[in-house]
């Protein structure tokens, strides 16, 4: 049985103001829809996971624009259809070159300069030091990281910024992210 719309949309505004039970509740209820629509588009387990992760993640980021907000479970079907149409074309670009089992038996002596970030970024270290900044910093860098980025005319159009401090704003909000991501632990 689907949920009331007033349930949803009380569920939403919830996840907007911070309540992370909410976020669990949402997440719970919607997964299995935003597995069906990856599997339905026949991406390998592994490329299920990324489009399940970017849907989530486009959540997090434009939520808050949702102009309808009982209407989240259609925004978040279209959004990972997007993101798996998406997914299907990046991997139409990449060309595997090269001798497979030679890239197999490569054995790494040193961390990989990524590596520190990426497992920072799965332990939620990022996400929570960017709901630390300020919501202009959040704002900025969720219009300058989407995937694809948009042009620094149509980022400043959306932000109602100058063209012109569009960098050095950006510079800024991410020193001040590294500083939160370089802080000892409280």
């Amino acid at each position: 049985m689907a949920p009331a719309d007033e349930d949803v949309a009380d569920l939403v505004t919830a996840c907007l103001e911070g309540d992370q039970r909410a976020w669990v509740r949402l997440v719970d209820q919607f997964t299995p829809m935003v597995w069906t629509i990856t599997r339905s588009h026949r991406l390998s387990p592994v490329d299920c996971q990324d489009v399940y992760q970017l849907t989530w993640m486009r959540a997090v980021q434009y939520l808050p624009q949702l102009r309808e907000r009982a209407q989240v479970a259609a925004w978040l079907a279209t959004t990972a259809r997007r993101e798996c149409l998406k997914h299907i074309q990046r991997g139409r670009r990449l060309v595997p070159v090269g001798d497979s089992p030679l890239f197999d038996t490569y054995e790494r002596e040193t961390e990989h300069p990524d590596e520190p970030a990426l497992r920072r970024a799965e332990a939620g270290e990022v996400l929570d030091a960017f709901r630390q900044l300020p919501g202009r910093d959040q704002e900025l860098l969720g219009v300058l990281l989407a995937d694809p980025p948009p042009s620094y005319d149509e980022a400043s159009r959306l932000l109602g910024l100058p063209r012109g401090s569009l960098g050095p704003l950006r510079r800024r909000a991410l020193a001040r992210l590294r500083g939160l991501l370089e802080a000892p632990a409280r």
